[in-house]
């Protein structure tokens, strides 16, 4: 006390310039004690998810997710471990065997354990199911050539693919694992097609699954096995239009979401036939639940604010059913979806309710709760971009398509062997293993027609033109060619003449194919 005293003192005389300077010598020196304790701690805090071999994986956004690609080594969830070990010994293989001989795929995927993820986990699962089966079959077998050989790489762009210059700016920027396309994206949201126009801005091909949005129906350097939202919703309409001359439209207000933006558009298709019109008009928005940057918390209040609105939209639907039904347009992601159909599970009881959506139904997880929904007066029909269902004689009768029928269905015996080996049991209701396997092989075959033993990216991208004629893909999901033609067309991103399967959703979990309508037969929503 008496040297503290002292010290006070001493100070007290200083004069008023040297008291000032003395504080400030003070506070520096805090700083600095802080900063020597600050920067181990952060350097702890922000290690590399993995950073080893050929896998990079960092923490991003702001809750820290794991963003970036992996040969496996890393598990961007613990329901992938099983999965990505397989891809792990699969390329550990390759890259032993045929070290001169093989380029690097990326499947790169919106990978989030957020309850809010637009991506469910079981899809995540079935993609990465469905790119290894490709792997292990192109790896062996003959598409478009045998080599060079696949090295197969996971990769993840985090929540709504938020994280995506993140995880882009690692593909771009590798230089070791003879990267030659990327494949896969998972959602049509703002920062996938960042993503892909980025990438093949850098001569690096993209080639998407399950993307249907109208925005990727021409970007030059990408291709997709899916068919867009033009052709999915035309052939949902064209089915459901002789049954309902009436409809209520339920459409997402996110217009960084182009999914759902282009669904809606589709869908107000539906008052062009003559007798047809929309009665009524249900919005709510997702875009702060979507936002970047917020915390778990936060998304999770705006997860359940788009619940409470979207459950208050039962009264007026039940209302529009009244003079004649009308069946409800659903333009939203499969999560929303489930929501509505759960609202309905104890009002409007005594009328049938039916709804139409596009391909996410594909992401609306199925539960008891969906389940025990579906057991009642509701009907969820969509237009999926695949189904096993869909190689039936009983859906998949069309004398026009003969040719095409015979090879999908053969393709797809294929890939459902060499599917259930690798994953007895594993789902294929949904058509997300299915589409993921045709993008790898897709890819693949692009890669090969190169004839080069490992070709850089733009020497793949040249030839996208080729999967045509005696070069196109046979999928599972049916035969694949493109034009590639992004001068004078405007659809140069897009399958030409895919099937498209009508899918209902049943109590028991097993998804069943109403019919198939080719992007051929339905007249275009333009």
């Amino acid at each position: 006390m008496h040297l503290l005293a002292s010290v006070r003192g001493y100070v007290a005389r200083l004069p008023v310039g040297a008291r000032r300077l003395l504080a400030a010598a003070c506070v520096l020196a805090l700083a600095a004690v802080a900063y020597g304790v600050y920067v181990p701690v952060d350097h702890l805090l922000n290690k590399p998810c993995m950073r080893k071999g050929a896998t990079t994986v960092t923490h991003q956004g702001a809750n820290g997710e794991c963003v970036g690609i992996t040969d496996g080594s890393y598990a961007f969830h613990p329901s992938l471990q099983g999965a990505e070990d397989k891809i792990r010994e699969e390329n550990r293989k390759i890259v032993a065997d045929h070290p001169k001989n093989y380029v690097s795929v990326v499947m790169l995927l919106p990978i989030s354990a957020d309850t809010g993820s637009i991506l469910s986990m079981p899809n995540a699962l079935e993609q990465i199911e469905g790119a290894f089966t490709a792997q292990y079959y192109a790896n062996r077998n003959n598409v478009a050539g045998i080599s060079p050989y696949v090295q197969l790489l996971i990769g993840s762009d985090g929540y709504q693919a938020n994280a995506w210059q993140a995880a882009v700016s690692t593909i771009e920027n590798d230089h070791g694992r003879h990267i030659a396309a990327v494949t896969g994206f998972g959602l049509s949201l703002a920062g996938t097609e960042s993503a892909i126009r980025d990438l093949t801005t850098h001569s690096i091909p993209a080639f998407g699954a399950t993307l249907t949005s109208d925005n990727y129906d021409n970007i030059k350097g990408f291709v997709r096995v899916s068919p867009s939202n033009v052709d999915n919703m035309a052939a949902a309409l064209s089915y459901v239009e002789s049954d309902y001359q009436r409809a209520v439209l339920v459409e997402d207000g996110n217009a960084g979401d182009s999914y759902d933006v282009t669904l809606v558009s589709g869908f107000k298709k539906f008052s062009d036939t003559p007798g047809h019109r929309i009665v009524g008009v249900e919005p709510y928005d997702t875009t702060e639940r979507d936002r970047d940057g917020q915390s778990a918390e936060e998304r999770k209040r705006h997860q359940a604010e788009v619940a409470t609105r979207i459950s208050q939209m039962t009264t007026n639907i039940c209302a529009a059913q009244q003079p004649r039904p009308a069946v409800v347009l659903f333009a939203g992601r499969g999560q929303d979806l489930g929501v509505l159909v759960h609202a309905f599970s104890n009002t409007c009881l005594d009328r049938q309710i039916r709804i139409v959506s596009g391909d996410d139904v594909t992401n609306l997880p199925d539960s008891p709760q969906l389940r025990a929904d579906l057991r009642g007066h509701v009907t969820v029909d969509y237009a999926g971009v695949a189904h096993p269902g869909e190689w039936a004689p009983s859906a998949a009768a069309d004398k026009v398509h003969a040719q095409a029928v015979k090879n999908g269905s053969q393709a797809f015996l294929t890939f459902n062997s060499y599917f259930q080996k690798r994953f007895p049991g594993g789902y294929l209701g949904d058509g997300n293993a299915m589409m993921a396997h045709d993008a790898v092989l897709t890819a693949t075959a692009a890669i090969r027609l190169t004839e080069q033993e490992q070709p850089q990216p733009d020497a793949v991208l040249n030839e996208l033109g080729a999967l045509q004629g005696a070069h196109m893909v046979l999928g599972a999901s049916g035969p694949i060619k493109f034009t590639a033609n992004y001068q004078t067309s405007h659809t140069g991103s897009n399958p030409v003449d895919k099937p498209i399967p009508i899918i209902r959703l049943t109590p028991q979990g097993n998804p069943r194919v109403l019919t198939v309508k080719w992007s051929g037969q339905a007249p275009p929503v333009s």
